[in-house]
């Protein structure tokens, strides 16, 4: 197989030694790289009864397939381990370079096991990797050591480092690089942290060979090229490449689909246009920061030059602004991008933060907490200082409230009670993402029924048949009317379907938001074919998508998942809202579908993959000892 090394580098914490492993071409043709390659090295090397902090939890950095190839959107990496929310498997994914220059070091994945005995962090350079220091790093933030790494090995290594929310084990703590881009959900930070991993600086100069580098280039600049265009076709606040994800708010407003007040209301006029693209792009100065190769461009880089918030990096995208933003009802666009700056420079997953946040103010307004509890902290709605006080706190771990919210609003209602429990707004460990399920029920069912990362928004991704108006024709998801957001009728074989849509793009390496400007399956499979020789067909990519969610299922159950799991959603899901787009709509008939998509999966009433399903996709081996 083309495109990839075949080879990994192994680092053993506890020992303090890295070394190559050859993989052989069956497991790529598996399960492509990135988080699909994690999920593959978890299921070998973590047995049942793994705990999140245990050393034998093994914590992946898989470089995607198709890093590397100079097209836009291909510089997804991954992070997979078992995960300290949800103590299940998961997979966290980001962009900028790091994948890139992991994938030009010669390995398709780092594999990390153990726990060293003093902070350190590993510099691969080519062929040499070497475990350093890192005492003088630890208690630093994360972009403090990825200044420092810079400046002791050279500004040509790419950097992931992690902040003192994941040194100190917040269970939503992150891993970022380039001060811009997060593996955010999950909690993979706080795994890296318990492993005393502070940094990999990673730098490459070796060039992998492709299948058909012609037609590879061919088809890369066309895709480019189209992307492009399409982008630069819709109106100004709804161009990516202008604003980035704060276009969401004009899409999503009219369909009901922001979290506002705890996920409480259905609208709220003054966020709206506070967080409206046009305002965003004028309160932070909003400037593109794309990552290499890409032409749809949605990062910003931002800057605030007057005031308590001043500051220049990294503007929030939709879902950190809806859950710190929306979620609390701060409409002050400078102090919730400060807050966001804060979280990624302690290392905090944003949506799991927010969500935490809104609980606690929903405590203080009905008593379950006061003053007394919270720092003298007013946790009013809309109150900003307070969003920014609290995140500091949490993101240092101090006592208190903040450390209990370093455990997530789960865990944190069922220790405090008094009834917050109803309006905790998370399952299996971990806070709901910024897309209503009021607005489209599929939602719900992809929360409930997620095998990669527990309740994930981005590892299924169907609310964006509607949201963002993505279809999936290759595999029969072409036109659907609006008001098929509020049926069951085909909900469960679309959540399936880009259940194993999302998993090829997180292990092939490629960006989702390239399908938000016509980026197609049939653009994946021709490249995945030009570059590795795979002679796919449309059926062979989504056979391979699910084989990597029928992993993903095996290891849920080997870490604990029961049945009873996925029907465990919060309270909140069916409590409707009075007005709006979405008023009345609660997901009736969830319980069904989702045993509806147990059937679709090819599970048994149980949700256990069934023999057939193992049989068809040559994975009985996968399923002894779980």
């Amino acid at each position: 197989m083309k495109g990839i090394w075949n080879k990994v580098l192994r680092v053993d914490l506890s020992k303090g030694t890295c070394k190559a492993e050859k993989i052989p071409d069956k497991v790529y043709e598996y399960f492509l790289g990135g988080e699909g390659l994690g999920a593959y090295f978890m299921w070998r090397e973590s047995p049942r009864g793994t705990l999140p902090f245990d050393p034998a939890n093994c914590l992946t950095f898989g470089a995607g397939t198709l890093n590397g190839i100079q097209q836009s959107g291909a510089d997804k990496w991954g992070t997979t381990a078992i995960s300290p929310s949800i103590y299940m498997n998961a997979g966290s994914a980001a962009t900028a370079s790091f994948g890139l220059e992991m994938k030009a070091a010669g390995y398709d994945a780092i594999v990390v096991t153990g726990r060293s005995e003093k902070p350190v962090y590993l510099v691969v350079d080519d062929d040499k990797a070497v475990l350093k220091d890192a005492s003088h790093l630890w208690g630093k933030d994360a972009y403090e050591v990825e200044d420092a790494i810079h400046a002791a090995e050279g500004d040509k290594f790419e950097v992931a480092s992690i902040g003192q929310a994941a040194e100190r084990g917040v269970r939503f703590a992150n891993i970022q690089t380039r001060k811009k881009s997060y593996c955010g959900r999950s909690g993979m930070g706080a795994v890296m942290g318990s492993k005393l991993l502070k940094a990999i600086a990673v730098r490459g100069t070796q060039e992998v060979k492709y299948h058909d580098s012609k037609e590879l280039d061919k088809l890369n600049k066309e895709i480019n090229r189209r992307l492009a265009i399409m982008d630069s076709q819709k109106p100004e606040w709804l161009q990516i490449k202008r604003v980035g994800t704060a276009m969401a708010t004009e899409l999503f407003a009219p369909q009901g689909n922001l979290p506002i007040s705890n996920y409480r209301l259905a609208d709220w006029p003054e966020g709206v246009k506070a967080w409206h693209a046009s305002n965003y792009a004028k309160e932070l100065n909003a400037k593109p920061w794309p990552c290499k190769y890409c032409v749809i461009q949605c990062h910003n880089l931002c800057e605030v030059t007057e005031g308590p918030y001043q500051f220049k990096g990294k503007g929030p995208e939709y879902e950190s602004f809806a859950m710190m933003g929306f979620n609390t009802m701060c409409a002050d666009v400078k102090a919730i991008a400060y807050a966001c700056e804060l979280a990624d420079k302690y290392s905090m997953d944003t949506i799991s933060l927010g969500v935490v946040i809104a609980w606690a103010m929903e405590c203080y307004e009905k008593g379950v907490i006061t003053k007394k509890d919270t720092y003298g902290l007013d946790l009013k709605w809309g109150n900003n200082e307070a969003v920014v006080e609290l995140t500091k706190k949490i993101g240092l771990r101090e006592g208190g409230l903040a450390y209990l919210l370093g455990e997530g609003c789960q865990y944190a209602a069922q220790r405090i009670g008094k009834g917050s429990e109803d309006w905790a707004v998370a399952m299996k460990g971990q806070e709901i993402a910024a897309h209503n399920w009021r607005a489209q029920y599929i939602s719900a069912l992809n929360y409930c029924t997620g095998v990669a990362s527990g309740p994930n928004h981005e590892r299924g991704n169907s609310q964006h048949i509607w949201v963002g108006h993505i279809r999936l024709p290759e595999w029969g998801i072409g036109e659907v009317e609006n008001d098929e957001r509020w049926s069951w009728k085909n909900a469960p074989d679309r959540n399936a379907k880009f259940h194993d849509y999302c998993n090829i793009i997180n292990s092939a390496g490629h960006c989702k938001f390239q399908e938000f400007r016509g980026y197609t399956l049939t653009d994946l499979t021709n490249t995945l074919n030009a570059a590795c020789g795979l002679g796919w067909n449309l059926d062979d990519l989504r056979k391979c998508g699910e084989r990597i969610t029928t992993l993903q299922k095996i290891l849920n159950i080997r870490y604990g998942w029961k049945k009873e799991d996925d029907f465990k959603y919060p309270k909140r899901f069916m409590e409707p809202v009075s007005e709006g787009p979405a008023a009345g709509k609660v997901p009736v008939g969830l319980d069904q579908a989702i045993l509806d998509y147990y059937k679709i999966r090819g599970w048994d009433s149980e949700g256990r993959p069934t023999p057939a399903l193992l049989e068809r996709l040559g994975m009985e081996e996968y399923a002894e000892n779980i």
